[in-house]
């Protein structure tokens, strides 16, 4: 939680933009539906364990866009439930390894628009997550948490009126993971103000 704690100072900043900046802001709000890829290398007992597995994902967000370029985008992001089989040693049986993971995330959002109906956008920011691992029958669950980087690459389409159709990737930071990446495609609706 103390690394949401700068991202809120810029808050301040984007206020004092000037009114030119600010004419295009809008607030807006989404869900998406997407694809989240997992991959981790460990070692159990000198063994090595390679886990790599893909789930659904789903994501909901609420965003403030300050002008055409910058904004600040708070979400909820569950990266499913990922499942692979390990060997933990050799010649053993393998045993079914899940991992469920979700979290909060606030983001500094850039944005240029191509045209009135089209904008390339990336975002940084900080989430934070949990993560809940399953191996075989074990009865407790091991549990993870902490906060890390998130970053993301989108297209921003905007249709009639004030729906929008998102399309981005977004990779996560998270120290257990040697990659962890998410593809989602969102709906979004947006209400201008300051105009």
């Amino acid at each position: 939680m103390t690394r949401f704690f700068p991202a809120l100072l810029v808050l301040p900043v984007l206020a004092l933009l000037p009114p030119v900046v600010r004419a295009e802001s809008e607030l807006y709000g989404g869900v998406g539906l997407g694809y989240s890829t997992f991959s981790s290398d460990a070692t159990f007992g000198g063994e090595p364990i390679s886990f790599e597995a893909a789930g659904r994902a789903t994501r909901q967000f609420l965003g403030l866009r300050y002008g055409d370029y910058l904004g600040l985008e708070a979400g909820y992001l569950n990266f499913g439930s990922v499942k692979d089989q390990i060997v933990l040693e050799a010649g053993q049986p393998s045993l079914n390894d899940g991992i469920k993971t979700r979290g909060y995330d606030l983001s500094l959002v850039g944005r240029y628009p191509l045209d009135e109906e089209l904008a390339v956008f990336g975002k940084l920011g900080v989430i934070r997550w949990d993560s809940e691992e399953t191996i075989g029958s074990l009865p407790l669950p091991n549990k993870l948490d902490g906060d890390d980087l998130i970053w993301g690459l989108g297209l921003d389409f905007r249709g009639a009126g004030r729906i929008h159709l998102r399309v981005e990737a977004e990779f996560v930071d998270i120290a257990f993971a040697n990659s962890w990446w998410v593809l989602s495609t969102s709906v979004m609706y947006g209400i201008p103000f300051a105009r």
